[in-house]
Order: C-alpha cells, then structure tokens, then sequence
C-alpha cells in the first residue's frame, strides 16, 4: 500500500474512533437520571407526617409535581429508607436528629431551607396544678435518647427542680449535681412518657405525643427553651438540598391553607418560621 493511501486509511480510523467515543459519550449523558428536575416525588414519613404530607400535597402539585406517601413505623426507619433512596424525601425529623442519624449511620442526608416549623416538650402531670406540687421523692418520666433526655433535663433545672454540671453540653442523668426533692427520674423511650404519666408524678412529653393521645398539648407545667433550635421540614440527600422539587416542598411550609390544616388537626403542636436565622 502506497504510504499516502495509508496515512488516508489511519485519518479515516482516528476520526471514526474520535466520533465512536463521542457518541458514548453523548449516550452516557443521556442516560444519566437528572434528579434536579424529577417530577414524581416519594415522599416517606409516620402518621404523624402524613397530616403535613396531605396539607402540602395540592399546594406542591399544583407546580407540576406529583407524589407518593410511603408510611413507616419510626423515624430512624425513614431516614433509612431516604439515605438508601428508596423515598426521596423524609418528614417528621429536626435538623439535630437528622445530624446525629448521620454521623452515627454513615449518612449524607440534610435539611433544605426554608425550614418548615418546629414543636416542643412539655412536662406534664395528671396529679399536679403546679410545679411546687410535685412530691419528694416524686416519680418523673424523662426521654432515654441522649439529645431529648438533654432538653428534659434542661426543662428540670430551669424550674429548679434540679442542678446540672455546668461543664456538660448534654446531659444525662448521671450529670445531675443536685436533687434537691431526691426525685426519681426515669428514662424510657420518647413515645412511652405519653403513657407513663399515669404512673408517674410528671412526664415530660413531645407536644406531638400528647396531640396524639388526644390530650391538650398546652395544657403543661412548664416547657422547653430549646426546640426552636430544633426546625423540622424538608429532608433530603445532600445532592438534593437545592434541587427544584425539593425547595419548591419546603416553600409549601409558607403557604396560609398549608398552616390552617396542620393546625387544624394539631392544635397547639407546631409553630411556623417566619424565617431561617430563628432556628441559628
């Protein structure tokens, strides 16, 4: 072969394998799913979610989204299933649990801005009008996890009922420096304080919980300083934080009949932010 016929053959070889490369790279784009701009959301929450879930659900579609609700038991198990994207979206959990999920599960999930609202944590009686009322010796049922056992015992020790080792950032029982009453506090899990306060001379309770007994969640002795610290809203994967859908979501928080129908069915249980820099 004629070396010019061969120098025609090698162009003609290097610009077929210059455009074959091209092609499948044009083809892995394509296929490559956009998750910014998805329109059909799965959303996962508990039946405590899912009355927010439904407030938000005709606002949110009436951008061009559709959705789906997937129920789950527990709040550990919805981010499970958000982190391994088997839902888009998590509801139901505050910022700060979302922070511990992640650091103790390998996780990447966080919380899209704006944030939604937030609850508290009452301490309750059955027995007692009044805070000086509770007994020495008395029986108060307090949350086991170490960042709600935390808040509970703050709302103690505000109210005088103990002292805290200034030194601990969060406490736990075995920080209580003073007891002046010689109470016994008993930890269990968060949904059980509910039920306890049957038992016990005071409970300290999530609004929620209460809500869902079907007892008045403003009906407290005292309650927390803190859980505006704690917003709840919109979780997601990180790569999603700014995504379309997901901000859109978040935005829903804002809407007035999104806030009526989560009142409505949840008196005195959430407050709405007016802003982001309150939850800082």
């Amino acid at each position: 072969m004629k070396r010019s016929m061969l120098k025609k053959v090698i162009s003609i070889g290097l610009v077929l394998g210059m455009s074959l490369s091209l092609v499948g790279c044009g083809q892995a784009k394509t296929e490559k799913k956009d998750e910014s701009s998805k329109k059909t959301i799965t959303i996962g929450g508990t039946s405590i979610s899912e009355v927010t879930y439904e407030a938000i659900k005709p606002v949110f579609e009436k951008e061009g989204f559709k959705t789906k609700f997937v129920m789950f038991d527990a709040n550990p198990v919805v981010l499970e299933a958000c982190n391994s994207k088997e839902v888009d979206m998590a509801l139901g959990q505050h910022r700060e649990y979302v922070k511990s999920f992640d650091s103790s599960n390998n996780a990447d999930l966080q919380m899209v801005k704006p944030y939604g609202y937030y609850t508290g944590i009452g301490l309750y009686s059955d027995k007692y009008k009044n805070i000086k009322d509770i007994p020495n010796g008395g029986k108060i049922a307090i949350m086991n996890d170490a960042m709600n056992m935390n808040i509970a015992l703050r709302i103690l020790e505000e109210n005088g009922l103990i002292k805290i080792n200034k030194d601990v950032k969060t406490a736990t029982i075995a920080d209580i420096t003073s007891n002046p009453k010689n109470l016994k506090i008993v930890d269990m899990d968060q949904a059980q304080t509910v039920t306890a306060l049957k038992d016990m001379d005071a409970a300290c309770v999530f609004f929620t919980h209460m809500s869902n007994a079907g007892l008045d969640p403003t009906k407290y002795l005292a309650r927390d300083t803190q859980m505006i610290k704690y917003p709840m809203g919109v979780i997601v994967k990180k790569e999603n934080v700014n995504s379309d859908w997901a901000v859109a979501f978040a935005k829903c928080f804002k809407d007035k009949t999104v806030q009526d129908k989560i009142n409505k069915a949840f008196p005195g249980v959430f407050e709405f932010y007016e802003n982001d820099k309150q939850a800082d």
